[in-house]
């Protein structure tokens, strides 16, 4: 695993077990509206539960952890011409994943990844990428602001790596009234139900952002 030289710099927070357990329970009681078995929202859930965070725990500064398979980074791009291209997967769950992110917390002491749908717990930054890095593989590890809903990529879909401060003036960078991420996820979750039972959890899941 690589770390990135331009993550962004996230002030700590003064965090206990407990604490990070509260957090964490607390996301998986909002199941019901917040998908975290699919495997493809992964960006639509971090953003809704990063705002989650934030607005219930507000001692806690919340901030993203991406992690990009490293035959998917731009600056790689030569080197994998010839190589085979191992990307993430969580073993019995998901295969196949370009990247991964979820909301991060940073102690003093550690690095707290809160993501319910990897993990039956908060766990340390190291154990969270291990679990979906394959042993044959490689990964590219970025910390950044909470804002940021998708990193850059260029033509190919591949991850600007090389690339210091994400463009927050492209739209495609930020969701800010979190339209995207409810869509995405409801969509996910609640694909099948009515129009007006749709627009409910909306409702609710708005209800429970803003």
């Amino acid at each position: 695993m690589e770390y990135s030289l331009y993550s962004d710099t996230i002030p700590h927070t003064s965090l206990s077990s407990s604490q990070a357990d509260s957090i964490f329970n607390f996301i998986v009681s909002n199941k019901h509206l917040i998908d975290l078995d699919d495997c493809n929202i992964c960006k639509s859930r971090a953003h809704i539960i990063t705002r989650i965070i934030e607005k219930y725990f507000p001692a806690v500064i919340p901030a993203k952890v991406w992690l990009v398979a490293d035959c998917k980074r731009s600056s790689k791009t030569e080197y994998y011409r010839y190589k085979p291209a191992v990307l993430l997967n969580l073993p019995g769950k998901c295969t196949n994943w370009v990247y991964h992110v979820a909301p991060v917390i940073i102690t003093a002491n550690d690095t707290i990844v809160i993501d319910p749908s990897t993990q039956t717990k908060p766990v340390s930054l190291s154990k969270w990428a291990g679990d979906i890095i394959p042993q044959n593989g490689a990964g590219y590890l970025i910390i950044k602001d909470k804002r940021y809903y998708i990193y850059p990529q260029n033509k190919n879909d591949l991850f600007l790596d090389s690339v210091q401060n994400w463009n927050v003036n492209n739209n495609n960078a930020t969701d800010d009234k979190y339209l995207r991420s409810v869509d995405e996820t409801l969509q996910a979750k609640h694909r099948l139900f009515e129009p007006w039972r749709f627009n409910y959890y909306i409702s609710e899941l708005m209800k429970l952002l803003e």
